[in-house]
């Protein structure tokens, strides 16, 4: 076997210790080394392995102890990268605006249709070259980009539709951005990979002040007291209502604002209900999903219409939310993702509004707005991101 006298240089160079991984990885010193050790031994292993070439090792021992550097994505899949990413495409709007919020969005150069549709919440990606839909991109536009790092949903598209047809230079890191569980952690992830730290650990500490501030002001909630509400997101796909239940990111960000799901425990994730289940379950809130309005000066018409279609069907008048007038809509764009801190305070102020009455949604928003984003303030003022929203 070859033995390259650079790689012997750069085992000696880094002192490789006789360590476990776990102990490697206290720092990022150590992160780096053992990855670079690591990506060695295996070179020389097999150098004939397509993932680690000797230009790979090269560059990561140049920018030692910078790089190498890794993540693993949200299917639990590890990445190790040996020199900055630079050439990035996004596939849907999730991507993009946690890309905007770290500031890395300079690095993407080619983006999903649903980004090209959205210019006032991304001015700047919006006029990049398209790869096709997020759930069935175009791989000949993708290709000629050349990217270093795809990032899609972890379920859309499968491999069949995207992994299959690429090479294995290229990675597909998949990360959702929208479901609260893994959404910190993600962030982290991509902070760390493209080098925003900086950036992400500010927006990190604004989103946790919000999220810690609801958990405090609720927690004394005793849970035979707490609000009971019914999400949905219109009419059924067959019949009914659809309706929300367990593992959807709406229940997660009503739950977290110190509410009970009717539904918990009757489905799980989304299904169709009857019209009358939802009236027997006479739910204090109602939540509806909505796709339309958000970055836009359209579609308020339609979020309007939605909240009245509700309220207007028959027998919903005996609902002790359409009662109370305690029926919202809330944009996509606005209740998950970067925005959620805000839309988590909205939430919990609809569910408990004598905890919450010192805080203005609204100026909360747009702090958001004016720090994470590159909208305008005709977005500001003219977007509808929830509703009621004051402007009726």
């Amino acid at each position: 076997m070859k033995i390259s006298a650079f790689l012997i240089f750069c085992l000696l160079l880094i002192s490789i210790a006789a360590a476990s991984q776990a102990s490697a990885l206290e720092e990022n010193d150590s992160e780096a080394r053992y990855l670079l050790a690591q990506g060695i031994l295996s070179h020389l292993h097999d150098e004939t392995q397509a993932n680690i070439t000797l230009s790979d090792l090269h560059d990561a021992a140049s920018l030692y102890p910078e790089y190498p550097r890794s993540i693993n994505d949200s299917t639990g899949k590890t990445f190790v990268f040996y020199h900055p990413v630079q050439r990035i495409v996004i596939l849907n709007n999730n991507a993009a605006d946690a890309m905007t919020v770290i500031g890395a969005d300079n690095l993407v150069v080619g983006v999903g249709d649903t980004m090209k549709e959205n210019i006032l919440q991304f001015p700047e990606l919006s006029a990049l070259p398209s790869v096709g839909k997020w759930t069935e991109p175009d791989i000949e536009a993708i290709l000629a980009l050349d990217p270093d790092l795809i990032l899609s949903y972890v379920t859309w598209p499968d491999s069949a539709k995207l992994e299959n047809h690429l090479p294995g230079s290229i990675p597909v890191v998949r990360m959702d951005f929208y479901k609260e569980d893994v959404y910190r952690e993600e962030m982290e992830n991509i902070g760390h990979l493209f080098n925003e730290e900086e950036n992400m650990s500010n927006y990190l500490a604004w989103y946790d002040k919000y999220f810690e501030l609801v958990s405090e002001r609720i927690a004394d909630i005793p849970e035979d007291q707490r609000v009971r509400f019914y999400a949905e997101a219109g009419s059924g796909k067959s019949f009914g209502r659809r309706a929300y239940g367990e593992e959807t990111g709406l229940d997660d960000l009503a739950t977290a604002a110190g509410g009970v799901n009717v539904a918990s425990g009757y489905i799980t994730e989304y299904a169709d209900v009857e019209n009358e289940w939802v009236i027997k379950q006479n739910p204090d809130v109602i939540f509806i999903w909505s796709s339309k309005g958000g970055y836009t000066t359209t579609g308020r018409d339609e979020i309007i219409a939605l909240h009245n279609n509700f309220t207007s069907m028959p027998g919903f008048d005996t609902i002790s939310a359409v009662k109370d007038n305690r029926v919202y809509v809330l944009s996509s764009s606005f209740a998950y993702g970067s925005s959620s801190p805000v839309a988590l305070v909205q939430v919990a102020s609809w569910l408990y509004p004598d905890r919450f009455s010192d805080i203005n949604t609204t100026a909360l928003h747009h702090e958001y707005l004016a720090n994470f984003t590159h909208t305008t303030e005709d977005i500001w003022n003219s977007g509808t991101f929830y509703y009621p929203d004051g402007r009726e």
